[in-house]
């Protein structure tokens, strides 16, 4: 397996893979894409300029059955390609972009999809587009899929460390805590994920809500752990 680390050679291989796609079409540009890229190691920033890429070549009529093919290869890196696509159509394709998002996830059953694809779409929009966000996060959080599920937590904890507004992440912790009381083991990981960075970043609005997060009833112990952590990395940021 190569490993590229430098935008000169993604440069020289996305240029080959574009090529491919003007003389032959969708179907050999992706089978290039999977032979040159994304059966090698790649960096996700490289990646993410791939998307870009791409983004600006494919007409938007096509975008999705670009997506849907390299989705389609079960690749890692491909699910970098697929969340920057999805994130450039939000401005104008919201509630498409959010349900083959959520479609992905699913299908994937695997965790790094979650993250990728979690951070990519749902991450950027709630930082972009709160209102709309949060409503669709709230009917996911009731997914039949736990990756679904589990990916929401890494879209808030996106989120928030790139400076989702106090009112947002207050709103958001809310629907953290109504989910603080789950044994399964993914949805644990995404919801403690971003309530471990709502502790580091607004240390205020753990307090607003200390005596919900310490009733055992409705709060699991796993979850005033990951507060727990968050809270500690604040106060060492302030110390250091």
């Amino acid at each position: 397996m190569r490993v590229i680390t430098k935008k000169s050679e993604i440069k020289e291989l996305l240029q080959k893979c574009l090529l491919e796609y003007h003389s032959d079409g969708l179907t050999q540009c992706i089978s290039k894409l999977n032979t040159l890229i994304l059966s090698n190691k790649v960096k996700f920033p490289l990646l993410e300029y791939c998307a870009e890429e791409f983004y600006k070549e494919v007409p938007q009529n096509k975008q999705l059955s670009f997506c849907d093919k390299i989705q389609s290869l079960k690749t890692e890196g491909g699910n970098v390609i697929l969340g920057i696509m999805l994130q450039k159509r939000l401005q104008e394709n919201f509630t498409e972009s959010i349900s083959k998002a959520t479609a992905y996830i699913a299908d994937a059953d695997i965790w790094y999809v979650c993250d990728i694809i979690g951070e990519r779409v749902f991450g950027f929009a709630l930082l972009h587009q709160p209102t709309s966000t949060i409503s669709q996060i709230k009917k996911l959080s009731s997914h039949e899929s736990n990756w679904v599920i589990r990916s929401l937590g890494a879209g808030i904890h996106y989120a928030i460390k790139k400076g989702l507004d106090k009112k947002n992440v207050k709103t958001v912790f809310t629907l953290l805590l109504s989910m603080a009381n789950t044994k399964d083991k993914e949805i644990r990981q995404g919801v403690g994920w971003a309530a471990k960075t709502t502790a580091k970043f607004h240390p205020d609005i753990i307090k607003f809500y200390r005596h919900e997060i310490d009733n055992p009833n409705q709060v699991a112990h796993w979850f005033r752990t990951k507060i727990s952590i968050g809270l500690n990395r604040n106060n060492y940021a302030k110390r250091n």
